[in-house]
């Protein structure tokens, strides 16, 4: 009720003035319309009796009508006597007659023009006389001419003029008033969006956002409610953080000193079991090993991130990463039938980056995710501006979760029910630790990831 009763506040003095001002414009414009009209019929009349008093030719039937209807009036042409010669107009030939008989007596008693009302059954005119100049020398006898002016075209011009101050007031009316209605929903929109954000932060919600950069006083109340929630979401986000690579820590170190014994175990075996078949060289043994080998290059910087030591940047050449990446992974996308094409571009070869093994586990988890959700991956690799190395991963699988989209990079945020959600987080730390960044969107019915790793040389 607060809200409606602000509208009604702005509205009502609004459109009151408005309507009074229009009806008063309306109403000057009406007596001024009567008084031009009139004018201008007068002038009519003026000009309609000087052309006809001094001219010569004959009024008849055809030419009386032409003229009536080029002055937009009705004639009636008189003898001397009194007769009725031609007649545009259908009334009586008596009510004629006695109307210029008392136009006649009107005239001789004053100095101006008189002016009477015929009224006929369906309309009213106003009647005007003049007579002629030597009417016994006009070969058609006309003494006295009778003008009729229908008095519809006075009324309607009237009409007009109060019609046009009295739409405009109202047309005014309507969009003043549908100004302030929006002015003032917009207003009270605002208002009341500012009172949920309150209490949206109030409850912990920090993401939604009500702010609309106007410079006004609820714009920059808006405004400083934003900042607050983003303040309060870094702080939020900054102990999440913290306790998340807390937990972190403590999973890498118990995986990985599990995990080391157990890979150091299944290298031995797999390389003894190649010695005594004889198939040290065999393609399967090889990337089997080299798996072994990636996998073991892993639980060592576990190790180290649970131990809170830092490992020494290995700089590489980023074409020898991303073949060694395509050959680890070959294997596995025969094995899940899925087409996996390799686009490398070969000025590649020539550029290396800060860590190797930092760029082929950013790389290899991108495309790992792929191969898990679509059965087509494109990976594409180029040089941008000599500065940063590019790598495209697309697949055609159904996407991210829209509830993911806003934590698709945080850790143990995933939609597998088997994931542990620390494969995107590699990748946004490997980002990082390569001076780059990595984006993700949706291209028609592709999912794509851009990784940007800052070249070193």
């Amino acid at each position: 009720m607060t809200f409606r009763s602000l509208r009604i506040r702005l509205l009502a003095p609004l459109v009151v003035c408005s309507l009074l001002a229009a009806v008063g414009v309306a109403a000057a414009s009406y007596g001024l319309a009567e008084r031009w009209a009139t004018r201008d019929l007068q002038a009519r009349w003026v000009g309609i009796q000087r052309t006809l008093s001094q001219s010569n030719f004959p009024l008849n039937s055809a030419v009386l009508r032409l003229l009536a209807e080029l002055t937009q009036s009705e004639l009636v042409t008189f003898a001397s006597d009194g007769e009725v010669l031609q007649q545009t107009i259908d009334a009586p030939a008596a009510t004629l007659v006695d109307l210029q008989q008392d136009l006649a007596a009107s005239d001789s008693a004053s100095e101006t023009a008189a002016v009477q009302t015929l009224k006929l059954p369906d309309r009213r005119y106003l009647a005007y006389r003049f007579e002629t100049r030597n009417p016994s020398l006009r070969s058609d006898r006309v003494g006295s001419v009778l003008i009729l002016f229908d008095e519809s075209l006075l009324r309607d011009a009237r009409r007009r003029a109060a019609i046009l101050p009295l739409a405009t007031g109202l047309s005014t009316i309507v969009a003043l008033a549908s100004i302030t209605l929006v002015v003032t929903e917009r207003m009270v929109r605002r208002i009341a969006a500012l009172q949920r954000r309150v209490e949206l932060v109030a409850a912990g919600d920090f993401e939604s956002s009500v702010s609309d950069n106007n410079g006004d006083e609820l714009g920059r109340l808006g405004a400083a409610v934003e900042a607050m929630a983003r303040q309060l979401k870094q702080l939020w986000a900054t102990v999440h953080r913290q306790e998340g690579q807390k937990l972190l820590h403590q999973i890498a170190g118990g995986m990985a000193h599990q995990l080391r014994n157990s890979l150091a175990g299944a290298r031995m075996a797999i390389e003894l079991h190649a010695d005594e078949c004889g198939q040290s060289n065999d393609e399967g043994v090889q990337v089997a090993i080299g798996q072994i080998e990636q996998a073991e290059d892993y639980v060592r910087r576990l190790l180290m991130v649970a131990s809170g030591r830092q490992d020494k940047d290995q700089p590489a050449d980023a074409m020898t990463c991303l073949q060694d990446v395509r050959t680890s992974l070959s294997p596995i996308a025969r094995h899940l039938n899925v087409n996996v094409g390799w686009d490398l571009e070969s000025q590649i070869a020539t550029h290396r980056v800060k860590d190797g093994a930092t760029l082929s586990a950013a790389v290899s988890n991108l495309v790992l995710n792929a191969m898990q959700t679509a059965d087509d991956v494109q990976v594409l690799a180029t040089i941008r501006n000599q500065q940063w190395l590019h790598v495209s991963v697309s697949d055609n699988g159904p996407g991210v979760a829209e509830e993911l989209i806003d934590q698709l990079f945080e850790p143990f945020v995933t939609s597998k029910p088997e994931g542990l959600g620390l494969g995107l987080p590699v990748v946004s730390r490997a980002a990082e630790h390569l001076d780059g960044r990595v984006v993700w969107m949706r291209r028609g019915d592709r999912t794509v990831f851009d990784f940007y790793a800052r070249i070193v040389s």
